[in-house]
């Protein structure tokens, strides 16, 4: 599994890494436009991960165990000044809802939380 976007990139790196393989990964979009290109989610058998780019430097990377991951759910986004529309992800970590936003769609989103509650 390759890919093009550097955040991406070395969130499968960090991953491998650490001796974990992706079940599932979503690309994740930000700014005020939902830029193309904010990092990613990641799922492994233990471990939920995330990568964002830095405004300095390269993508950091950070993860957390699988029962720190409670509830989750996906909602549309409303566009903003008639862009295309984008899919919110919520989670909760540790009891704090974060909040993500991705354009590979809501499928793909609901696919991503099929994979988590599986791994769980």
């Amino acid at each position: 599994m390759f890919s093009a976007d550097p955040a991406h990139a070395t969130l499968l790196g960090r991953m491998a890494q650490e001796g974990e393989s992706p079940l599932a990964v979503l690309p994740l979009a930000g700014g005020a436009f939902g830029a193309s290109s904010a990092g990613a989610l990641a799922l492994s058998a233990r471990r939920l991960w995330l990568t964002q780019p830095q405004l300095l430097g390269g993508p950091s990377t950070a993860s957390v165990p699988l029962a720190s991951v409670g509830a989750a759910g996906v909602s549309a986004k409303r566009p903003l000044l008639g862009g295309p529309g984008a899919v919110r992800v919520e989670l909760v970590v540790d009891g704090r809802a974060l909040r993500f936003t991705t354009r590979a769609g809501r499928a793909a989103a609901e696919e991503f939380l099929r994979a988590l509650d599986a791994a769980r």
